[in-house]
């Protein structure tokens, strides 16, 4: 009894360090957005709207490499030497990879390329992008570890020093574009070496050396992970690129309303359900691996209610009440009508979409990769030609429809495969069925209190 007790407690514990962790992102989604948007201006305040999509987007877009290492380090029983050289091979090849985007982006600013934007931005943005993508790589490999603790005060102290930091410099020293840049990129540089730094203190190993990885060690990692690597570069732009492509139809302030929705929504919902799928999916991988059907069955109810309690609760909640939310968030402002307006359209399918961790844990324990890959990069290219469609029409609405279409389309169709693979079918069947009971449960009690007490 007294075991089981602390194994409750334990697990409380875990998700509440997890649940620290993501509070750095609301911290700055809450606090910091509202106060870059009233220091830098609606003009420049679109171009850092772009630059932190870009961020989002490149961070996802890892070649595979985040998903590939929690997935390994998730099903390893120890902290062996072999995992330490995967890691330091997947951190070779994306440095590589923004060494190589760097030489590129001086090309095009050598040709006259990139004219509306200073180097010092476009430079300093490729370097934040690199120590972001590769902070992560760490961070996403001691999260799988179940190293939850120093995982997530490392991730909360790390965004906390650099938005305090970046809201400092404009506030005191310069509210420019540039100065948003240059300290952005010094504290995700400072970010990654700390993370790293306790990864390496944490494993206890530093026979490896980081010079003896060869290039047939990355191109070997990067031929296992190339599905993973098609389907983050889809996920990626899908997610991401619907920012640049509103700002090339429109202005730059065009984008702010659009992208502090998409922020309220992804930034908020997105943040509770995360935790969840980093607490339960590395359970349910191992689970499977080792063919335990009782305890693989309980952690997917667990995972079930976990993440629709944290989901569509909030998502509710949140949507009944938007707009008074939004004026307390962002203050007076006659922008605030028209977030309102975006949230009301993405906010229902974003939440729904959330829901997908499920089956796609489904499918990284049987390793259905090329399904993934193949299911993100066509998805991704029937939304980002509807939303460019949308974008050329000047309707935001129209990509805000198109966006909360993807992430409901995309779920049903993973759960679709999920219910068809023998390996996972009965626990895809059961995990749909049980969300889709609870679900219909919560959207009728939430129809019903609108239309009675609002």
């Amino acid at each position: 009894m007294i075991s089981l007790i602390e194994k409750s407690w334990g697990a409380v514990f875990n998700m509440a360090m997890l649940y620290v962790g993501k509070a750095s992102g609301i911290l700055v989604a809450v606090f910091f957005l509202p106060m870059y948007s009233r220091l830098l201006g609606a003009q420049q305040f679109g171009t850092v709207a772009v630059i932190l999509s870009l961020q989002s987007l490149l961070v996802m877009m890892d070649l595979g490499m985040s998903s590939l290492i929690s997935r390994d380090f998730a099903v390893a029983d120890t902290k062996s030497r072999e995992l330490t050289s995967l890691i330091c091979t997947a951190e070779k090849s994306l440095i590589i990879f923004y060494v190589i985007l760097f030489l590129f982006a001086t090309g095009l600013k050598l040709i006259g390329g990139l004219e509306d934007v200073g180097g010092t931005v476009v430079f300093g943005s490729i370097i934040l992008f690199c120590f972001m993508v590769l902070q992560n790589l760490y961070y996403s490999a001691l999260i799988a570890s179940r190293c939850y603790s120093i995982a997530s005060w490392l991730q909360v102290g790390g965004v906390a020093a650099r938005a305090g930091a970046t809201a400092f410099v404009l506030l005191e020293i310069s509210s420019t574009l540039t100065a948003f840049v240059l300290i952005q990129c010094l504290f995700g540089v400072l970010h990654f070496f700390v993370t790293r730094f306790y990864f390496f203190k944490l494993f206890k190993f530093t026979g490896l050396n980081f010079k003896n990885i060869a290039i047939s060690d990355i191109v070997s990692l990067l031929k296992r992970g190339k599905s993973l690597a098609l389907f983050s570069v889809a996920g990626a732009a899908v997610t991401q690129l619907d920012k640049p492509i509103v700002s090339g139809f429109m202005s730059a302030s065009d984008v702010a309303p659009y992208f502090l929705a998409t922020t309220l929504c992804m930034g908020t919902i997105s943040v509770l359900a995360s935790p969840v799928s980093q607490f339960f999916q590395p359970k349910l991988l191992s689970a499977i691996a080792e063919q335990n059907k009782f305890r693989t069955q309980v952690v997917v109810e667990q995972f079930v209610f976990s993440l629709l309690i944290v989901t569509i609760v909030p998502s509710a909640i949140l949507w009944l009440f938007r707009e008074p939310t939004i004026n307390l968030w962002m203050g007076s402002s006659q922008k605030n009508a028209v977030i309102a307006q975006y949230v009301a359209i993405l906010l229902p399918g974003i939440a729904f979409g959330l829901l997908g961790f499920i089956p796609y844990s489904l499918l990284i324990s049987v390793k259905d990769f090329k399904f993934q890959a193949r299911l993100s990069i066509g998805l991704t290219v029937v939304t980002l030609i509807f939303a460019g469609l949308f974008a050329s029409m000047k309707s935001i609405s129209g990509v805000c429809f198109v966006y909360a279409a993807y992430n409901v389309g995309s779920t049903l169709l993973s759960w679709l495969r999920a219910m068809y693979l023998p390996a996972v079918k009965e626990l895809g069947q059961k995990s749909f069925l049980l969300a889709m009971f609870v679900l219909s449960g919560l959207t009728s009690f939430s129809f019903l209190f609108k239309y009675t007490f609002l």
